[in-house]
């Protein structure tokens, strides 16, 4: 078993991130956590089989709308076994709560964005 500690950079606030992350790490029998730090980034602990983990640090370097992650600053150590799972770590609920809002609302425009698109390119194949 091994451990990564993992400083995620770019847009990984207020996105989704996490759940991303957390999504991947179930799929990989991952243990660990996840947890947003100020200002901007995300700090993940994981623990595992090493081609599990490297499998795991491929998946959460996201680059697909409204996530993008610059960089993962990744440092390898031994396993502590203090995980039984893969967690999130919430900050307070008005935090979270605003954090889903702004991630809806991207999504939302993004929704309406595309949608204006299409009409548009459907108004092409008319004509």
């Amino acid at each position: 078993m091994e451990r990564v500690v993992i400083v995620v950079k770019g847009e990984v606030q207020r996105v989704g991130y996490r759940d991303e992350v957390q999504r991947a790490a179930r799929k990989l029998n991952i243990k660990g956590c996840v947890e947003n730090i100020k200002p901007y980034d995300v700090r993940i602990v994981a623990e595992g089989e090493e081609k599990d983990l490297e499998k795991f640090i491929r998946a959460i370097n996201i680059k697909r709308f409204p996530i993008e992650v610059e960089s993962l600053d990744v440092k390898w150590d031994k396993a502590t076994d203090e995980f039984e799972y893969f967690e999130i770590k919430r900050g307070p609920p008005e935090e979270e709560l605003g954090e889903r809002l702004d991630a809806a609302a991207k999504y939302l425009f993004r929704s309406v964005q595309l949608g204006e698109k299409s009409v548009k390119l459907g108004e092409r194949s008319v004509a």
